[in-house]
């Protein structure tokens, strides 16, 4: 790496005094190269834009330290690379301090639960990397089935998970909190039905069940993990999406079909998994219908229900993200220009409260609530 990530930031934090409770939205659009600093209301749901800086080209995946102090954000143009942001405690200002090389183009990033590694999945390399953002040292690479789409680890930072959408595989790997190193759990993965597309993940607060999002059938798997080898078992599969949205059943998307440009059959297109605070709740957004499927979650044996679809404003939804208090349920279109707030009853049900310009093509969601100080 060239320099360490988070130490600039971790000294500018550290200007910081006198900084009051809030709580900010971060949302990244490619099309413009800006991430957008929103602040929300959680009294209301009001949703207003603070500013937008410059990341670079491509500005795609980001992810938060666990802190809360620093930003990371994936460039997804040559020479690939990660942009780290320090952020003001007290007004969300984001502020670049270094960069590092990324192993390839990335379409997910994310940090350890101790906040001392970068992970991050390439579709088009199919391939892992870690890294660290505290010092120099090289970036570990493991390659994967085709089409690699997220790496996140467990709450325990014991185990690692990755939805492989090509070989419809979730990847089971524990992970060296003291080196970043990821060693396959028994074969390595659990399998889940042909043209599933396992993409993003969600875990359960208590660590014990691992959300998998299908891209292309639409549908939750839910596995159970082992708290001792962190091996996964399947318990479950919910159909997020009604007949009424009258889609077909997805296909792989890539440079190998056009990314189905000359298909024009509406097909199902899951994007995003979101569990909410109280971990009663999960959400998955759906882009070509633009919408959002609900499910109830049993908090005691990990089992899913599905309870509706619900439609949103913003077209062709990639993210979505609740605020901390649960209340509320922000959503980018990679075709809108607007990014919406929604309120979230108990059983799913979204009703849009406000709303707020976004840049070109914004996708990747990541909400922080600052602490008072």
């Amino acid at each position: 790496m060239n320099k360490p990530l988070i130490l600039a930031a971790a000294i500018a934090c550290g200007l910081g005094a006198h900084a009051s409770a809030a709580t900010f939205a971060y949302i990244s659009s490619p099309g413009d190269g800006l991430i957008s600093q929103y602040r929300l209301d959680e009294s209301n749901g009001a949703l207003s834009l603070v500013e937008q800086v410059t990341a670079g080209d491509q500005v795609n995946p980001m992810a938060l330290s666990p802190d809360g102090k620093t930003l990371f954000a994936a460039l997804r143009v040559k020479p690939f690379q990660v942009q780290a942001f320090s952020i003001d405690p007290a007004s969300g200002h984001l502020t670049p301090t270094s960069k590092a090389p990324l192993a390839d183009s990335m379409a997910y990033l994310a940090t350890d639960r101790a906040g001392r590694y970068l992970l991050a999945a390439s579709y088009g390399a199919d391939l892992l990397s870690v890294q660290p953002v505290d010092k120099a040292e090289p970036i570990l690479t493991y390659k994967t089935g085709l089409h690699a789409h997220s790496l996140r680890t467990d709450p325990s930072n014991r185990f690692a998970y990755a939805g492989n959408l090509g070989t419809d595989h979730v990847l089971q790997y524990r992970f060296d909190a003291n080196t970043g190193a990821l060693t396959p759990i028994g074969t390595g993965f659990v399998s889940v039905p042909a043209n599933t597309g396992p993409r993003h993940l969600a875990f359960s607060a208590n660590g014990k069940y691992l959300y998998v999002v299908g891209e292309m059938s639409g549908t939750v798997t839910a596995f159970a993990i082992d708290g001792s080898t962190g091996a996964l078992t399947q318990i479950g599969v919910a159909n997020g999406i009604p007949a009424r949205l009258n889609l077909a059943h997805g296909e792989v998307r890539d440079a190998r079909n056009n990314d189905l440009k000359d298909d024009p059959t509406p097909r199902i297109w899951a994007a995003d998994l979101r569990l909410s605070p109280d971990g009663k709740l999960l959400l998955m957004s759906e882009r070509t219908s633009s919408s959002v499927s609900a499910f109830a979650v049993d908090t005691t044996t990990g089992g899913l229900r599905f309870l509706d679809n619900y439609p949103v404003a913003e077209k062709q939804p990639r993210n979505i993200a609740f605020s901390p208090n649960g209340q509320w349920l922000l959503v980018t279109g990679e075709k809108s220009d607007t990014v919406g707030a929604y309120a979230v009853s108990a059983n799913g049900a979204l009703k849009r409260v406000a709303q707020a310009a976004s840049g070109k093509g914004a996708l990747w969601i990541e909400v922080l609530r600052t602490q008072a100080q």
